[in-house]
């Protein structure tokens, strides 16, 4: 039943292959609605190469689950899931809210929070990665087994994957790169800019994993200590949008001339940008901590319907007298 609803799916993971190209009909932004969304423009291959290639891959992984009937890795809400986090990454990555980035410092954030706090849980959901390993033929499955099993990468990934690390990676990828020193060497830099996207959306697809990891998936960290992480992460993240709103001068020059097409002044624009840092922002670690505060309650009830059955299982065998 799951697998003959996800093969209509299919037609709509590949329309993401092509997803760029539809989101790239508008040219570059030169400061006015019509120049941002009416024209034609470039694609950029470093952005459009990966993800024609993910969703390709997936596709071809999807494709032979189906094929093969491995139900586990299947589902209507996984295929979904990826579909979305990949038009996420479109819309963050190629579209003209990628050239209005340029221009606003506030879009800028609001492209870096489709990064960070959409595209990657929406991956994570997915469990991705399952369905591409499924996408390699069965010797080559194999293979990348004993390989990572002879070379003790799950060692390494443990290590990595550790909540202190993840912690620290997430969010100290995001306090620097939006210090204005930093976000001044990226904006001027495009391989320091590529960079600075890859951390924000590695160090998220780790942060995710962690906090709110896909069904079926053990937990590496309690849902206590997984709720105080977020909070956390959400104190730590709100600070460099607090520096923008009550900062006494602009501290982004960088967008200086682009704001002002814009009919903003620089001021105005680090003000609107911290409000997204702080709202939006705010707003999704909310959801995640309801969540992960809802998997707490199951379990619990879970754990209390076990011990009540193995309570009535032992005054079973109690005979009286």
């Amino acid at each position: 039943m799951q697998l003959s609803l996800v093969r209509p799916l299919l037609p709509l993971v590949l329309c993401t292959l092509t997803g760029p190209a539809a989101a790239h009909g508008a040219g570059a932004a030169t400061g006015s609605a019509e120049t941002v969304f009416g024209q034609g423009g470039s694609l950029e291959a470093s952005t459009v190469v990966p993800l024609a290639m993910a969703t390709g891959w997936y596709a071809l992984g999807l494709q032979r689950a189906i094929r093969e009937r491995r139900t586990e890795l299947v589902s209507t809400g996984r295929t979904i899931a990826f579909v979305a986090g990949m038009l996420v990454l479109v819309l963050a990555l190629e579209s003209p809210l990628d050239r209005l980035s340029e221009d606003l410092f506030s879009a800028h954030m609001v492209q870096h929070l489709l990064l960070m706090l959409a595209a990657p849980p929406l991956l994570v959901t997915s469990d991705c990665l399952g369905i591409f390993l499924r996408a390699f033929p069965a010797p080559g499955r194999k293979c990348l087994v004993r390989l990572w099993r002879g070379a003790r990468l799950h060692r390494a990934t443990d290590i990595l994957m550790h909540p202190l690390p993840v912690f620290i990676l997430f969010n100290g990828s995001f306090v620097f790169w939006h210090a204005p020193g930093p976000y001044q060497w990226a904006l001027q830099n495009n391989g320091l800019h590529i960079l600075e996207h890859l951390s924000f959306f590695l160090s998220a697809l780790m942060f995710w994993s962690v906090v709110l990891p896909a069904a079926g998936h053990r937990r590496r960290l309690a849902h206590g200590p997984a709720l105080l992480m977020i909070v956390a992460t959400a104190v730590l993240s709100g600070l460099p949008g607090a520096l923008m709103i009550f900062a006494p001068r602009p501290l982004y020059p960088g967008h200086a001339d682009g704001v002002m097409k814009w009919g903003l002044s620089p001021m105005q624009d680090q003000e609107l940008a911290g409000l997204i840092m702080w709202i939006p922002a705010g707003s999704a670690y909310v959801l995640a901590a309801a969540l992960v505060f809802l998997g707490w309650l199951d379990e619990a009830e879970a754990r209390a319907s076990r011990d009540q059955r193995r309570a009535a299982a032992s005054l079973q065998h109690v005979r009286p007298g």
